[in-house]
């Protein structure tokens, strides 16, 4: 009984020492090109013709543009603003009013109409 733990301890160096399993650092190959690649890539390629890649310098330098700080905070500003005006009740009354508005309009129309005939 008492060579046991002693036949264990002999053996936990071993156990230490043994490497273990490693992953096969070798990557799996690539696949073959299929033909729907091909054929996205053969449509991309109208894609970046110079005049679109001219297009899109133009979009992004205007959109950075647009983008500043100083609109940034003006647009923040609209929008609090609109935030701040546009409450549910605002929106129904100003709903109401067109809606009410909408008759007199066309009876106005109607008017204009047989004057200017």
């Amino acid at each position: 009984m008492h060579f046991r733990p002693l036949f264990l301890l002999a053996l936990a160096p071993l156990a230490l020492a043994a490497p273990e399993a490693r992953p096969n650092p070798v990557a799996a190959p690539a696949p073959a090109p299929s033909e729907g690649l091909l054929q996205l890539l053969s449509s991309a390629e109208g894609l970046l013709s110079q005049t679109n890649i001219d297009n899109l310098d133009t979009i992004i330098g205007n959109a950075a543009k647009l983008l500043s700080n100083d609109n940034l905070n003006v647009l923040q500003n609209i929008l609090s603003n609109a935030n701040t005006l546009l409450t549910p009740q605002f929106v129904q009354n100003t709903t109401t009013l067109i809606g009410d508005a909408t008759p007199l309009v066309a009876d106005v129309n109607q008017l204009l109409g047989t004057i200017f005939s």
